[in-house]
């Protein structure tokens, strides 16, 4: 990603409502789009997929109206379109009042958690005012039990023009309320649509979450984790060289058919999302729900625009009754993309109707017994724990870990643990050392024991080798602490063995010393090691012994540096880190005037320590004690 910049006003608005009571012609009279883009559904005047229509409202703020299906035989395309809105435009025709379909939208609003809305109370032309405060009174008490009881309820009549500039100044009003929407994780786009659009190839579309998305990045599309490059991004038809999370977008992808990218895959960056079929999840059933699910029953879950057939697995002692809720596990007949907290909603396969939904919890889920109460409060704690929470019990709990084992015992982002323990990190709790995340007291505990064991050791020190063994800790953990205790004299380091401070490294002799000085002057391009030892009349075992004292750091077989080389090349890849928030090879290279073959070698040197990580055609740094002070 390219540095951010401030988000323009923006929102995504959903209509919800039972069929024909007004939705799309509402849309086009506020918009002048006809939302309505099939042929079938301008010759039957109903809409059967979703459709899409933009306006700007009077303070500027720009707003994407997704225009959902009513029909009940289509509630699985109103499914795919009310995921990841802002707000809610609730249509109820004056004329009619609230019909079946009116609860079952309002049911599903209110389990994806959209509470914020405005009731347009559509057809006023048709009905005289008694009737209208009749139908109003019905609508306020439907809305009641819903996460709209507190909605604006707006008469308008979208063949007359009555109401719609009241309908937009509540909307506004209504988007002017605070909303916090979380920019981590890395860009993910659930695709409700894909096509191709002559001369660009494929082009998908849906509401983006998470951080921004920029023309040039590399993607992944979950499920199967294909590659695609964003080749071009569009919202309210312009071209734009980024795309904000909440916004309506259009994107042009390289590489891929629209065939590869059906209605429920994500486009993500690389580790946005889970790929998964079984979670752990609250399951909240309605009222209206006939009865209980039994154990292994199969109903139709969706989640963002996925539907899948899955399975369910009680992990409660009993079956939730209808109006309760409790935890639940769902196996899933097809793999989808999540993320813990995504929202579901599940239907009766037959005969079709909504009956509940709920909250991931685990998007990795594991057997876990039918009514363990510690099984359940683990459940519980993870659901309600924010994110630093979370990164911070695993390390604690673990002693060290990387980041990307941080990421799958949490199922926090990559990007969004990295971004917690930099932030930790700051704040004096956590410290990144060899790649591995630990607390700093484990830290400070781990230099007193390597202390203690060097003041009981023998005169010769301690063996190197042996040291993660009896300090129970990772070795590129304690190799990067040795390395720090060494720089700042609390140790010294001599071929394999840890002597206590003060005793000096024995010389190599004048050939290693003309040697190591050969390839100083090599600066970012040094001589072939075996080539060098030759030249110098190196005796057998040379480089092994420089190697093993730390004065010379093996990068490849035949690649290597002194340690001050080693120094030279870590303050420059820093400098570079601290200017850009991802390097390629070439950009690395350009910098330090050298050739591929070095600056790659050292890069997968970097990934092997955990220092760097390789995404895409990129590098980005994890261990920020790289970064120059």
């Amino acid at each position: 990603m390219t540095a951010k910049s401030e988000p323009p006003q923006a929102a995504t608005v959903g209509t919800a409502g039972h069929v024909d009571h007004g939705k799309s012609t509402l849309v086009h009279a506020l918009t002048g789009i006809d939302p309505d883009r099939l042929a079938e559904e301008k010759a039957r005047g109903m809409t059967i997929d979703l459709g899409f229509a933009w306006l700007t409202l009077p303070s500027g703020r720009s707003v994407s109206l997704v225009d959902v299906p009513g029909h009940e035989r289509f509630i699985h395309n109103m499914l795919a379109g009310v995921g990841g809105i802002d707000a809610c435009l609730f249509v109820v025709a004056a004329d009619e009042g609230v019909m079946p379909q009116t609860r079952e939208h309002l049911d599903i609003v209110t389990l994806l958690g959209i509470d914020r809305g405005v009731v347009a109370l559509a057809k006023t032309d048709l009905v005289d005012e008694e009737w209208l405060d009749l139908v109003e009174h019905e609508v306020r008490e439907a809305l009641a039990d819903s996460s709209l009881a507190r909605a604006p309820i707006v008469p308008v009549s979208a063949r007359e023009g009555a109401g719609l500039e009241m309908l937009l100044d509540t909307l506004e009003e209504v988007l002017s309320q605070p909303q916090t929407r979380p920019q981590t994780g890395g860009p993910r786009l659930p695709v409700d649509r894909a096509f191709t659009q002559p001369g660009f190839g494929t082009v998908v579309t849906g509401t983006l979450a998470g951080e921004p998305l920029d023309v040039g990045d590399m993607v992944h599309l979950y499920p199967g984790g294909a590659r695609a490059r964003v080749r071009g991004l569009q919202t309210h038809r312009a071209s734009e060289d980024r795309a904000w999370p909440g916004r309506r977008v259009a994107v042009n992808l390289g590489g891929v058919a629209p065939s590869d990218v059906p209605r429920g895959t994500v486009v993500a960056a690389p580790g946005a999302v889970t790929e998964t079929r079984r979670v752990d999840a609250t399951l909240q059933l309605l009222p209206s729900a006939p009865r209980a699910l039994k154990p292994g029953e199969r109903v139709s879950w969706h989640s963002g625009t996925a539907e899948v057939v899955a399975a369910l697995r009680y992990l409660e002692a009993d079956p939730i009754p209808p109006g309760a809720a409790g935890w639940v596990q769902w196996r899933l007949g097809e793999s989808v993309a999540v993320r813990k907290g995504d929202p579901y909603v599940i239907r009766r396969l037959s005969p079709p109707m909504t009956i509940g939904g709920g909250e991931i919890v685990r998007a990795q889920a594991r057997h876990v017994p039918r009514g363990d109460a510690g099984a359940l409060q683990a459940l519980e704690r993870a659901r309600r724990a924010a994110p630093a929470e979370l990164v911070t019990a695993a390390v604690e709990a673990s002693g060290a870990l990387t980041p990307a084992e941080i990421a799958r015992r949490t199922e926090v982002s990559l990007d969004e643990v990295t971004a917690i323990v930099d932030q930790v990190e700051r704040q004096g709790g956590l410290c990144v050392v060899g790649g591995y995340v630990a607390t700093a007291a484990a830290v400070d505990a781990l230099s007193r024991r390597i202390g203690a064991l060097l003041a009981a050791g023998a005169a010769g020190g301690v063996a190197r080798a042996a040291l993660p063994r009896q300090l129970g800790a990772p070795a590129a953990l304690v190799a990067a602490l040795l390395e720090r205790l060494a720089a700042e004299g609390d140790v010294v380091l001599e071929g394999g063995r840890i002597l206590p401070p003060g005793r000096a490294p024995a010389p190599h002799g004048p050939e290693a010393d003309r040697l190591l000085a050969a390839l100083d002057q090599g600066g970012f391009a040094p001589p072939d090691l075996p080539t060098l030892a030759r030249a110098h009349g190196a005796p057998p075992g040379l480089l092994d012994a420089l190697t093993a004292a730390g004065d010379l750091v093996r990068i490849t077989p035949t690649f290597g540096l002194s340690r001050a080389g080693y120094a030279r090349w870590r303050r420059a890849v820093g400098e570079a880190f601290a200017a850009n928030e991802q390097l390629t090879v070439r950009q690395l290279r350009d910098r330090l005037g050298t050739s591929r073959k070095y600056v790659l070698a050292f890069l997968e040197h970097l990934d092997a320590r955990a220092v760097t990580r390789r995404v895409g055609e990129v590098r980005v740094l994890l261990d920020r004690s790289w970064l120059p002070e």
